[in-house]
């Protein structure tokens, strides 16, 4: 359960639920005389849930998982090696947009440099939340594929970021770092001030 598609549920609340409703819809059958399959119709009520009511009051006690969802901008710093070993420092624009449903999450990320152009996209593939400091904030760890970008002899590689995630109010934060595995020299950095700007999730590419 804890690996699968009803992961972000809580494990009491999922029990109880699919008991609930396999009783409920069992005594409805048999009183109505209909012939359908219990089983498509939890199958159908958690679809809706996944897709659409996950995040409304009515619905979202049942999960364990804050929203994370919505677009995050903030900034880059990063660190890496250049071709004759020098260490290259800098800070750049960042920008992280976060999908989610009650199954899965899946976040892209870009950086923007200082003539405004884009970096290629990343691609979350996996993804392990966990509560952290007391329950009072998520982690969120994952690998990422970044396709790169010829124009800007940005390479191809995957690497890895390792997210915190703070919510105070109705303010929601993101900050962490990552490093990766380009060549020829791996690199690496942190995450910072990336606030959330709206729950526009459309792409910037």
């Amino acid at each position: 359960m804890s690996n699968g598609y009803l992961r972000y549920y809580k494990p009491s609340v999922l029990i109880g639920l699919l008991a609930f409703l396999g009783i409920a819809i069992y005594f409805a059958k048999d009183y109505l005389h209909l012939s359908v399959s219990i089983v498509s119709i939890i199958s159908l009520i958690l679809l809706a849930i996944d897709f659409w009511l996950w995040k409304t009051l009515l619905f979202s006690w049942m999960f364990w998982v804050d929203d994370f969802s919505g677009r995050y901008e903030g900034f880059l710093e990063y660190e890496y090696r250049d071709e004759y070993c020098n260490v290259k420092k800098g800070k750049l624009s960042h920008v992280k947009i976060i999908h989610q449903s009650g199954s899965k999450i899946t976040i892209f990320s870009f950086t923007k440099y200082d003539d405004k152009k884009a970096s290629s996209l990343s691609e979350n593939i996996g993804m392990y939340v966990e509560k952290m400091n007391g329950e009072k904030h998520y982690q969120l760890t994952y690998t990422y594929l970044n396709n790169g970008n010829g124009d800007l002899k940005y390479p191809h590689h995957s690497g890895t970021d390792v997210i915190k995630f703070i919510r105070k109010g109705k303010e929601k934060q993101l900050s962490g770092r990552y490093y990766t595995e380009r060549v020829p020299f791996s690199t690496r950095g942190k995450y910072l001030e990336l606030n959330w700007v709206s729950n526009d999730q459309t792409h910037d590419f």
